[in-house]
């Protein structure tokens, strides 16, 4: 496991993903998709782990 340290806190929706990716990984899952939109586009980014 990592720990990452940032001075940036998560905001909206994103403690509910970091969560949900995080248990994701406990429970060894091997692939997870996190899909969202930039912050001010509307073209959505697509994150594989």
């Amino acid at each position: 496991m990592f720990k990452l340290h940032s001075e940036y806190k998560p905001t909206g929706d994103q403690p509910e993903a970091i969560e949900y990716l995080s248990n994701g990984i406990k429970e060894g899952k091997k692939f997870q998709t996190l899909l969202g939109v930039t912050r001010f586009t509307e073209k959505p980014s697509q994150w594989q782990i």
